[in-house]
């Protein structure tokens, strides 16, 4: 896949790719930030890792990329050595081979040391001397560097997996060379952040080779429209599908393309212009209801992985129970009427498998179509008699009908409303919103109100009792600039009872001398995604501006 092509199938993530070209360039300069990218499963890394790698080809780099997942020693043996020299007679525009044999015998009059040590490797690796081969693989880059006076980006995609080599300390090894090795920058990658992260910090935690860690998640609504933009470019589509397509698919980048993918074939097929709610409807009953769809049998997949062992029925217990949205450790309990001690092990462990998350008391599907798949399919399939041909098909098609009326008819409710609505869901629980904890009271008499300042302008409020005291949600669509701030603040102050706590929504967000202000001022600022983050948490449709 050429440049062209990488721009053009790649979107989003431009702040992250910006950072990755970053490191690299500050590696020539002879600055190094090793980089750790982890996320959720088709998220996108691997994809990030290319563009990055298309983009700056022609920079005075080398980049070995290996793929770790589900992959023996000697293919990280070969694929190591192979990368390396096969990029350096690219570069110096040498002819190319692709039998490392051939490879060595081209590079040799070149970089006789680092042939001499790649030729050693394959030695040690024939004999079955893995230790010493992971060793000398390891030195590699350090010796590549010394004798051509480049540098050298070292990409480990799914970096967990070196522990199935079965090498003695095998990040402790890894760990040394790090911190050794100035001229070679390590990115890795991980679909297992739990697992990634205890790594990073006790056994690759150096004085000089600590990672930066950058995590990816979802698209974001806004993210999410612009990918189906991209996709359906040229096909006409109304805005309320779009949302819901945004919403339904939780913003994952892999479900997102597909489904435009069988939106634009079904389009097609019924000769239409334009895509109305029956062909999403068919797409999405095409893709997700039907066995051999295309997400349907990568759930499949993810289930069988999950489900392999003696715990298998207790963990498709507790992912139906999830889905039906019990959260609680306690309520989980209650309807699998199991024990705590008994279901906190598996919760744990699909935790560990990242396919469940907690915030708080709360745990939730990490992957909210995942989560819609095994409540409204999975589910059914187990526990469901067919005695008619066709029905689960019907009434699947009814859910995504209802799905759909129900997410319009929440889409135009006033923002206040909602904020209401879900505000009565608070039960004095502590949730992470992007990185802050906040504690969300349970609240009585919650009401809507217009708040009017000094200047005669109107905000859209709440005031909520909870149980310390009043609090007052301040809501506005547009961003809140500093003029805004401190006619909200005035207010405030005239308050009698004054708020225990003060909360601005946003959802535009505040501009930054306004941020600062409310933040000196103790005010808490939810802006779009800590919102729909707390929509999440409760089942609840996102906002749609």
């Amino acid at each position: 896949m050429n440049l062209i092509d990488f721009d053009y199938n790649f979107y989003g993530r431009r702040s992250v790719l910006e950072i990755l070209k970053k490191r690299v360039m500050g590696l020539k300069e002879g600055y190094r930030q090793n980089v750790a990218l982890l996320g959720s499963r088709y998220i996108g890394k691997t994809a990030l890792l290319h563009c990055m790698m298309s983009q700056m080809e022609d920079e005075d780099v080398f980049f070995i990329y290996l793929d770790l997942e589900n992959r023996d020693f000697d293919y990280f043996s070969v694929q190591f050595t192979k990368s390396l020299l096969y990029n350096y007679l690219k570069k110096e525009n040498l002819p190319l081979q692709e039998d490392l044999k051939l490879l060595c015998a081209e590079a040799k009059d070149h970089i006789p040391r680092t042939v001499f040590l790649v030729q050693a490797i394959e030695n040690f690796t024939g004999q079955g001397k893995m230790l010493e081969a992971y060793h000398m693989i390891l030195s590699l880059p350090e010796v590549f560097t010394q004798e051509t006076g480049k540098s050298v980006v070292l990409i480990f995609d799914e970096f967990g997996h070196l522990e199935n080599f079965n090498i003695p300390e095998v990040f402790a090894e890894l760990g040394k060379r790090i911190m050794t090795q100035k001229n070679c920058l390590y990115i890795v990658a991980s679909s297992f952040p739990q697992q990634a992260e205890t790594i990073l910090s006790e056994k690759l935690s150096l004085l000089f080779g600590n990672f930066e860690t950058i995590p990816l998640q979802p698209f974001n609504f806004s993210e999410a429209q612009g990918l189906i933009d991209q996709n359906l470019d040229g096909v006409k589509i109304g805005l309320h599908l779009k949302n819901f397509m945004a919403d339904f698919a939780g913003g994952h980048p892999l479900y997102i393309n597909l489904l435009c993918q069988e939106l634009i074939c079904l389009s097609g097929v019924y000769a239409q212009q334009e895509i109305y709610a029956p062909i999403v409807t068919q797409a999405i009953e095409n893709v997700i209801f039907n066995r051999w769809g295309v997400i349907s049998r990568h759930f499949e997949l993810e289930i069988n992985a999950l489900t392999a062992g003696k715990s298998a029925g207790l963990a498709v217990a507790l992912l139906g129970a999830l889905a039906q949205g019990k959260h609680k450790i306690s309520d989980l309990s209650e309807s699998l009427k199991l024990k705590s001690p008994q279901i906190s092990p598996r919760v744990n462990s699909l935790q560990d498998s990242n396919i469940v998350e907690r915030n708080g008391n709360y745990y939730h599907i990490k992957d909210k179509l995942f989560s819609y798949w095994i409540k409204y399919v999975y589910q059914r399939r187990l526990h469901v008699i067919d005695l008619e041909a066709g029905r689960s098909r019907k009434q699947f098609k009814e859910e995504i009908n209802r799905a759909l009326n129900d997410f319009g008819v929440v889409a135009r409710k006033d923002l206040s409303v909602r904020i209401s609505d879900l505000m009565h869901k608070f039960d004095n629980e502590s949730f992470v919103l992007c990185g802050r904890r906040y504690k969300l009271t349970a609240f009585r008499d919650i009401k809507i109100l217009k708040l009017r300042t000094g200047t005669g302008n109107y905000f859209d409020a709440i005031s909520a009792q909870g149980q310390e005291g009043l609090w007052l949600v301040v809501l506005k669509k547009d961003p809140v600039h500093d003029n805004d701030l401190n006619g909200i603040l005035e207010e405030i102050k005239k308050l009698d009872p004054r708020p225990l706590r003060s909360v601005i929504v946003s959802l535009s967000g505040l501009d930054e001398n306004a941020k600062v202000r409310a933040l000196q001022e103790k005010l808490w600022i939810w802006d779009e995604d800590q919102l729909n983050c707390l929509m999440h948490l409760f089942d609840e449709p996102i906002i749609v501006r």
